[in-house]
This record gives structure tokens, sequence and C-alpha cells, in this order.
């Protein structure tokens, strides 16, 4: 999770974009309007925001670009922003996202029924 996070990061050095946005593959539950709601979260390059889910933050999450270098420093391992993520808890906005969206893993054939 830590280099892939890290590799999105640095994929985005030098395109003039102002925050990136994450959200994982494994959670599709997660549509357009989650996103669309985290993104208008998005005030200048220091910003910092999540989705929340009857209050507990969740993806995706939106990362200021003045932000990324302290991230990707982070992200190690099996590490993506979490510890980020706590240490800036105060700097966080969360956007709650569950009336537009389910925040369910699939990680397990059992997961799948999610999807029936």
């Amino acid at each position: 999770m830590g280099s892939s996070l890290r590799t999105g990061l640095d994929a985005l050095a030098g395109t003039g974009a102002d925050a990136a946005l994450v959200l994982l593959v494994d959670q599709p539950g997660i549509g357009a309007e989650a996103v669309a709601r985290v993104c208008a979260a998005y005030r200048d390059r220091t910003s910092l925001a999540a989705a929340s889910y009857a209050g507990e933050r969740g993806h995706p999450v939106l990362f200021g670009a003045d932000r990324w270098a302290d991230i990707a420093a982070g992200a190690v391992g099996d590490q993506g922003a979490r510890a980020y993520l706590r240490a800036h808890r105060a700097e966080l906005r969360l956007v709650e996202c569950s009336d537009v969206a389910q925040a369910y893993d699939i990680d397990t054939p059992a997961d799948l029924s999610h999807l029936e």
C-alpha cells in the first residue's frame, strides 16, 4: 500500500496538480457522489479531507499538494497515509457520505455478497 501511494504521488509531481484524491480499488460501493463531495472540500494546496461514514473516517481521501512529501515519507510497507491522517486529525475535514456510498471492502470470497 505504501509503495502504491508513493508511486501515485510521485507521478503527480511537476504536473501542476493541486491535490490528489485516493480511492481504494476494493471498495466498489463508493462512487461518483462520494468522490464529488470530497473533492468539493478542496480549499487550497494544504487541504486535507476524507469521506466519513456514520462519523468514521474512510475513503476517498483528498490530499493537498503541499502535504504530499510528508505523506509519501510515512507511506512504507503496508502503511499508506493512516498514520499521517491520525497525526493531522485536527486539520482533517470529514465529509459525511454514508447517504451516497457504502464503505465495505471486497477482501474475501464471502465479501462478494455485498455485490448481490
